[in-house]
C-alpha cells in the first residue's frame, strides 16, 4: 500500500511552537524596556541605554522574522543580544534587577535554541554565573552578592534550566503526538473502511497526480476497471455480511497479487480501480487476466452452500484518450461491454 507524507513545519527561530518563541521575545523587550523606564528615573543614564537598545533591537528581531528572508538574521539578533545582556548584567550591572534580567534572559536564550542544544547553553550560562558569583571577583569590579545571595540565585537558575527543558521536551513530544495523530487520521481519511485498501477520493487524487505528471514528462499509464459479476445476488441470496466479506476477501486477494508499484483501490460498492504505471497493453491484458483469474479460481461457502465468483474487467490508457475523464469514461465502456458479453472477462479500449 501506499504510504503517506506528512511535510513538518518548522517555527521560524526554532522546532518547537513559533507561538511560545514570539511570546518569550516579547516579554523579554517588554522587561528590558521596563527596565529602561525604571534606570530613567533613577537617572542611571548608562543602564537606560542599555536596557533601552536591548530592547529596540529585540523589536527589530520581531520585525525581522515577519520577512522570509530575514528570519536567520532575527534568530541571531535575538541571541546575540540577551546573551550579552546576560553577560553585562552578571558581570558589570550589580543589583536585583540585573539578576532578575540574567534569569528571564536564561529562559529567553533557552527557548530560542533548539533541543537538547538549549540544555548544552543553559548549563553552560549556568557554570558562568557559578564562577562569576562565587569567585572573589567579577572583572575588575568586587562582587557585591553575599554567598547566600549567590546560592538563592545560582537554585533559581538551576530550577529555571529544569523547568524551560521540561517544558520544551514536552511541547516537543505533544507536537510529535499531533503529527503521529494527524498522518493516522489522513491514512484513515484515505482507506477504505471495509477492505482497506484505499479508497476512491485518495485514488482520485493518484490519478490526477499521476496525470499531471504523466503530462509533463511524456509518460502515459493506464487503469484497469474491475467489478465483480452478479454481485447483488450475493448479497440477496446470503445477506450482505456475507457479501461484505466477499468484498474484503476478494479486496486482499487483489492487493496480493499486485507488485507495490501498481495502487489498487475499492471504486464503488463492488468494483475496484487499479493504476498502472506504464503503457504497455500486453503486459496491462495479462496483469487483467491474471487478476480475473485468481478471483474466478475462489472456492466459497456461505451457509453450507459452496458457490464461486468471476469478475469483468474494463482496460484504458491516456495514451487513447483526451483527458483524465475520458479516460475514466473508456475503462467503464469496455467494463460494460465484458459485462453485456456475459461477464468475467477483460477488454482493452
Amino acid at each position: 500500500m501506499k504510504k503517506l507524507g506528512l511535510k513538518a513545519t518548522e517555527g521560524n527561530f526554532k522546532e518547537d511552537s513559533f507561538f511560545t518563541v514570539s511570546v518569550t521575545v516579547m516579554v523579554q523587550t517588554a522587561i528590558a524596556l521596563s527596565f529602561a523606564f525604571y534606570y530613567y528615573f533613577t537617572s542611571d543614564i548608562g543602564l537606560v541605554g542599555f536596557y533601552l537598545g536591548a530592547g529596540s533591537v529585540l523589536l527589530l528581531s520581531l520585525a525581522l522574522n515577519g520577512l522570509a528572508k530575514f528570519k536567520s538574521v532575527a534568530g541571531f539578533l535575538v541571541i546575540a543580544t540577551v546573551f550579552s545582556g546576560f553577560l553585562y548584567s552578571l558581570t558589570l550591572s550589580f543589583s536585583a534587577l540585573s539578576l532578575a534580567w540574567c534569569l528571564s534572559s536564561l529562559r529567553t536564550l533557552m527557548e530560542v535554541s533548539n533541543r537538547p542544544k538549549n540544555l548544552q547553553l543553559g548549563i553552560i550560562l549556568l557554570i558562568i554565573s557559578a564562577v562569576t558569583l562565587l569567585s572573589d571577583s567579577t572583572l575588575l569590579i568586587s562582587s557585591p552578592y553575599s554567598t547566600a545571595e549567590s546560592v538563592q540565585f545560582l537554585f533559581l537558575c538551576t530550577v529555571t534550566v529544569i523547568f524551560v527543558y521540561e517544558s520544551a521536551s514536552s511541547r516537543s513530544k505533544y507536537a510529535h503526538n499531533i503529527k503521529s495523530l494527524s498522518l493516522q487520521v489522513d491514512q484513515i481519511k484515505r482507506l477504505d473502511a471495509l477492505t482497506g485498501l484505499h479508497n476512491r477520493q485518495s485514488i482520485e487524487y493518484d490519478l490526477q497526480e499521476k496525470y499531471t505528471e504523466g503530462q509533463a514528462n511524456g509518460q502515459p499509464f493506464g487503469i484497469i476497471l474491475a467489478d465483480l459479476d452478479n454481485f447483488k445476488t450475493i448479497n440477496e441470496r446470503y445477506g450482505h455480511s456475507i457479501g461484505d466479506n466477499v468484498l474484503s476477501l476478494v479486496g486482499q486477494l487483489l492487493n496480493d497479487s499486485l507488485s507495490k508499484d501498481y495502487r489498487l483501490a475499492r471504486w464503488s460498492g463492488n468494483a475496484f480501480i487499479v493504476l498502472i504505471p506504464h503503457n504497455e497493453p500486453s503486459a496491462s491484458n495479462m496483469i487483467a487476466e491474471v487478476l480475473r483469474e485468481k478471483v474466478n479460481g475462489l472456492q466459497l461457502d456461505a451457509k453450507g452452500a459452496k458457490f464461486k465468483l468471476s469478475m469483468s474487467i474494463g482496460i484504458a490508457s491516456t495514451s487513447q484518450c483526451r483527458d483524465l475523464n475520458d479516460l475514466l469514461s473508456s475503462a467503464e465502456n469496455s467494463l460494460y461491454q465484458a459485462k453485456n458479453m456475459g461477464g468475467n472477462m477483460s477488454i482493452a479500449s
